[in-house]
């Protein structure tokens, strides 16, 4: 199991926060890397009193690979299961979602479920989309 970092979750950057409205972080993440079950993929960071109101996948892959989309404490806590392929599809929010706040920086990572070969081509695209002035 390996921890690999995208570009918006490098230590100098700070998670984005608009204290009223809608904040929008979208990265791509490059799969020209060795991946295997249990690899996480630190995608966007968020704020403490961030509360996601969306967040989706898309992805394209040389192999299949399976992904949950969470965070540290909750590894599918937006998306179950998701499966890239040499189709890029989308997937949103799962629907029995229940609006979680932070409470404190934390980071929205890709975990690997599985992946059909060792070297992976293609790409991952995470979206979140986060309010801070939700009660």
């Amino acid at each position: 199991m390996a921890t690999k970092t995208a570009a918006a979750c490098a230590s100098t950057v700070q998670p984005r926060a608009t204290r009223v409205g809608l904040t929008t972080i979208t990265e791509v993440f490059s799969l020209t890397t060795t991946l295997s079950a249990g690899d996480v993929i630190q995608m966007v960071k968020v704020p403490k009193g961030a509360t996601p109101v969306y967040v989706a996948v898309t992805g394209a892959s040389t192999g299949v690979t399976t992904v949950t989309v969470g965070d540290g404490e909750d590894p599918n806590r937006y998306i179950d299961g998701y499966s890239t392929s040499a189709n890029a599809v989308q997937q949103a929010i799962n629907v029995g979602y229940v609006p979680y706040t932070y409470t404190a920086d934390d980071t929205i990572d890709i975990k690997v479920s599985a992946a059909s070969v060792a070297t992976v081509g293609g790409y991952v695209t995470l979206t979140a989309i986060f309010t801070m002035d939700a009660s």
